[in-house]
């Protein structure tokens, strides 16, 4: 078991339904749990440093905050939906995803309302993807970095770039976002709130709702609001509230590159605004180029298999561990063998790319299947015949000795019990067969299970 799972438990939270207690404990208990949660996994991820190594491994990645979700939407079932993607992904596809919590450095979080927010979410993220974590293809993580001192300074100067750079997207692009301000007395939750509508490659849904504690100079006196209490903001307020959105990107992609990417690790997300940051302080095709068009590659497989359990995908993974090996490549060889031609592939390449080569064989694995169990069920039938024939001359035909009929009856059974058992092993045969040749056995598989 993981020790932050192991945390959440000896706490209480044992399943995700009991996470709603979280809003009933007192101070005491949410400082205490939420700087045992942290702990555990800041030490867990110190003792697991970087190899910075030279190559990416093509299986290994670090979620992105939408991937994730901890973007711009915490809508409870919208996060449900996003985990249990990411977790299929896992399950089909990774060696390893590396995920950030939610979790802030604890003098950071002077709000206990805000922790018990933060509690909440990262314990929905270790519950959904328990089983996962507990065979170590999801690393849960906080995004904290230690390093020496003839890096730190490199990393400091590549922090400050990284937030520059989003400063002077935010100022590009702040005319492409719609922001309104709402009194908080005349808002549903009571407090100062902020509603962003922008484009999908940097909000979840094109939208998104901020709740603030607005200080006393903040409201201009000359503002005029409607009959809900709502005014249209612009100039440096509103700037404001987008470079927080562009500085969330920014810190998701320095810790990437000051902590997953020494880990060999791509950046995976599903939206390009993620990516824009990584693009530009880079020229690894392999990191920023690839992250988004796998995830939209996969997203056409995935579905065949969404009624199918994570624990059922996770023990036909290691049941079928060749196979599954030989499909990841296969996958990967068309992702690169695509790259080549286009350097950015969309979600509309990406069906195309799986009606053609994948869902084909997938058909045709079928069809052969098929074939063959007619053939065994004609070869059981027959192997069942015989058996009932010599029964049927034993027991009826009134000229058998009872010595012989058992002999008869014994060697009928044999007749039979051979037949079958050839039906049993053309089957094995053809089976292996089909997992030696075909290198999308796997994912056959797993569509016959669910």
């Amino acid at each position: 078991m993981h020790e932050a799972i192991e945390v959440l438990e000896n706490n209480g939270l044992v399943s995700e339904r009991q996470l709603v207690d979280i809003s009933g404990f007192d101070k005491r208990k949410v400082v205490k749990v939420y700087e045992q949660l942290h702990s555990v996994v800041r030490d867990t991820q110190e003792r697991n440093p970087g190899l910075d190594l030279d190559e990416i491994d093509p299986f290994t990645f670090m979620a992105s905050a939408s991937m994730r979700a901890e973007s711009t939407c915490w809508d409870w079932d919208c996060r449900i939906q996003k985990l249990d993607f990411l977790g299929r992904y896992a399950a089909l596809y990774a060696n390893k995803i590396t995920v950030p919590l939610s979790l802030r450095e604890p003098s950071e979080v002077r709000d206990i309302d805000w922790a018990k927010s933060l509690l909440l979410h990262s314990g929905l993220t270790l519950l959904r993807l328990r089983p996962l974590i507990d065979q170590g293809y999801v690393v849960p993580a906080v995004m904290i970095t230690r390093h020496c001192a003839c890096t730190r300074d490199w990393i400091g100067k590549m922090i400050q770039l990284t937030h520059d750079g989003a400063d002077d997207a935010a100022h590009d692009l702040v005319k492409s976002f719609h922001t309104v301000y709402q009194l908080p007395d005349k808002s549903p939750t009571g407090r100062s709130t902020i509603y962003v509508e922008g484009p999908e490659d940097f909000l979840e849904h094109g939208s998104l709702v901020q709740l603030f504690d607005e200080g006393p100079t903040w409201r201009a006196r000359n503002w005029r609001y409607n009959r809900l209490g709502k005014h249209d903001l612009g100039g440096p307020r509103k700037l404001a509230v987008v470079q927080r959105i562009f500085h969330q990107i920014a810190s998701d992609t320095t810790f990437y590159l000051a902590f997953a990417r020494r880990n060999n690790a791509r950046y995976l997300t599903d939206r390009r605004g993620e990516a824009f940051l990584l693009e530009m302080l880079t020229d690894d095709d392999d990191v920023a180029a690839s992250s988004e068009a796998m995830s939209a590659y996969m997203r056409h497989s995935v579905p065949l298999l969404g009624d199918l359990p994570l624990a059922t995908l996770l023990r036909i993974r290691k049941e079928e561990r060749d196979s599954f090996i030989r499909y990841r490549s296969a996958l990967q060889r068309l992702f690169t063998e695509a790259a080549k031609q286009k350097r950015r592939i969309g979600k509309l390449e990406a069906k195309e790319i799986y009606k053609q080569q994948i869902e084909p064989q997938i058909l045709k694995m079928r069809s052969e299947l098929h074939q063959e169990q007619r053939r065994q069920r004609k070869r059981l039938i027959g192997g069942l015949a015989a058996l009932a024939a010599s029964v049927g001359l034993g027991a009826f035909g009134g000229i058998v000795p009872l010595l012989a009929k058992a002999a008869v009856v014994g060697a009928s059974a044999m007749v039979g019990g051979r037949l079958l058992s050839k039906a049993a092993e053309a089957k094995c045969e053809h089976g292996a067969t089909l997992k030696e040749t075909n290198d999308f056995y796997f994912l056959l598989k797993l569509t016959q299970e669910g």
